[in-house]
């Protein structure tokens, strides 16, 4: 029984690990204004001053970039407008692995330690 307890700590800390690697996403492609309104992806602009402002997307009109944003109070996209001088630097947001490739290897995961331990105890009883 102190076995199997055992490895249900190691289960439950690898799941933990699990939601908290599938949780991560980084700012680090390197890009432009133009080419992030191209990507509709969320960037993050670094400015001049080291202020760092993330936006769900990057939008391009009559010559004027704008940044949009989700208003969680009425759920719409509203677009700020973005000082090109003061721009410093745009990153695109990457993520990890997408969500079935997690379940894929938690699932993969789970198996083989459950075959670990019905392995373990059918030796114990033998």
């Amino acid at each position: 029984m102190k076995a199997l307890k055992k490895w249900f700590k190691i289960i439950a800390l690898f799941f933990t690990a699990l939601i908290l690697f599938q949780s991560c996403a980084t700012y680090k492609t390197p890009t432009t204004l133009a080419q992030a309104a191209e990507q509709q992806k969320e960037v993050k602009i670094i400015t001049s001053t080291d202020d760092a402002i993330k936006y769900k997307y990057i939008v391009h009109e009559d010559g004027q970039f704008y940044g949009v944003k989700v208003d969680y109070d009425t759920r719409e996209n509203v677009k700020f407008p973005i000082n090109t001088d003061e721009v410093y630097e745009v990153l695109l947001k990457t993520g990890g692995l997408p969500t079935w490739a997690w379940i894929v290897i938690g699932g993969v995961v789970v198996i083989g330690i459950v075959a670990l331990i019905t392995v373990n105890t059918m030796s114990l009883s033998i």
